[in-house]
């Protein structure tokens, strides 16, 4: 599972560092993975999971919804003004996300889909063949002969 956002970009689009200062790391860190969990529901909709690059457009909304999870269990007053914008921005999140989920909005993200780049080993097996020896298609059939004989 990718991780959308770090514990220092709480901070930086979500909320003040000094909200966080009381908890843990390890706390942070495990509001980011659920926040990320949330987001994969959405992005599954529409990418190939899990996705191997993404923007700051992103990570801003898992950002955004660590925090407010983090503030839930800590506990806020949602009547004051700077609190009540940890209710809002949670909820601007979710709307980007049903937006990515029905096409409406286009995050920057790399999915999946388009394999690995060139260059990159990644699964470690290697195919290689010589020349054509000029077997052909047996009259008939319509899937390519593999040049083995029965």
């Amino acid at each position: 599972m990718a991780r959308y956002c770090t514990a220092a970009e709480l901070a930086v689009f979500g909320v003040r560092s000094e909200a966080l200062r009381s908890i843990s790391e390890d706390d942070q860190n495990s509001a980011i993975d659920a926040a990320s969990d949330e987001i994969d529901g959405y992005l599954g909709a529409r990418y190939v999971l899990p996705l191997t690059a993404w923007e700051s457009d992103l990570r801003k909304q898992c950002a955004r919804l660590a925090v407010y999870q983090l503030m839930v269990v800590r506990g806020f007053n949602s009547s004051r003004t700077a609190d009540e914008q940890l209710v809002i921005q949670q909820e601007q999140a979710i709307a980007w996300l049903r937006g990515v989920s029905n096409g409406s909005i286009v995050p920057r993200v790399t999915d999946s889909s388009a394999g690995p780049s060139p260059g990159k080993v990644s699964g470690g097996v290697m195919v290689s063949s010589y020349a054509s020896r000029g077997y052909t298609q047996p009259d008939g059939y319509n899937v390519p002969f593999s040049g083995r004989r029965t």
